[in-house]
């Protein structure tokens, strides 16, 4: 009888053990993320604040803010002026079964963004008849709102820092682009190169 309680409490002790070990384990698990988007900063003069938020089963969610944004990067070139701002949330499916939040992932975005852009030259518009017209103007709006799709890859040092490569493609879905700027047009390429802090 004494070998079985013995035994028992044992058993019990080392289950208390293994939990209370895995528990730590995931308190210890950094599950936030910030980062910036340096090619952005880089090619367009963008400022890009990321947060990420790792719930579970490799998925997370994140908000971006971007401050002096462009349209993608076709008006990077030319850019004189701009006080755009832009708000993007994505869902995060990582594919790795090996890794927790790194490596190959894709995602569905929504953003949305208002403010205008001055160029250095001026721009075309499409006027009614649908042909390519120059005008004297050297500003337009490029405030709208879009979804896309995009993909990266997420490598970690240390457990801490993050290094992140993505390409995304979003179709514009609010304002009229076009008729803004022809040169533009109404889908919206951006690639990033970001590097980040896990807490």
């Amino acid at each position: 009888m004494k070998k079985t309680i013995l035994l028992l409490c044992a058993c019990v002790i080392g289950y208390t053990a293994t939990a209370q070990t895995a528990n730590d384990s995931e308190d210890r698990f950094a599950k936030n993320e910030i980062s910036s988007n340096i090619l952005d900063l880089v090619i367009a003069g963008s400022l890009n604040v990321t947060y990420e938020r790792m719930l579970s089963n490799n998925i997370s969610l994140t908000g971006s803010a971007t401050f002096f944004d462009t349209y993608g990067y076709y008006d990077a070139g030319y850019l004189e002026d701009t006080n755009a701002f832009s708000l993007r949330l994505s869902a995060n499916f990582y594919v790795s079964k090996r890794r927790q939040f790194e490596g190959l992932y894709f995602y569905p975005l929504l953003k949305v963004r208002t403010g205008e852009v001055t160029s250095d030259y001026d721009i075309y518009v499409i006027n009614d008849q649908g042909d390519f017209v120059q005008t004297d103007r050297r500003n337009y709006d490029i405030s709208g709102f879009s979804a896309g799709v995009g993909i990266g890859n997420k490598w970690l040092i240390q457990d801490k820092f993050s290094v992140l490569v993505f390409g995304e493609v979003a179709r514009n879905l609010g304002g009229n682009i076009e008729n803004e700027n022809a040169d533009l047009g109404n889908v919206e390429p951006r690639f990033g190169i970001n590097f980040g802090y896990r807490f």
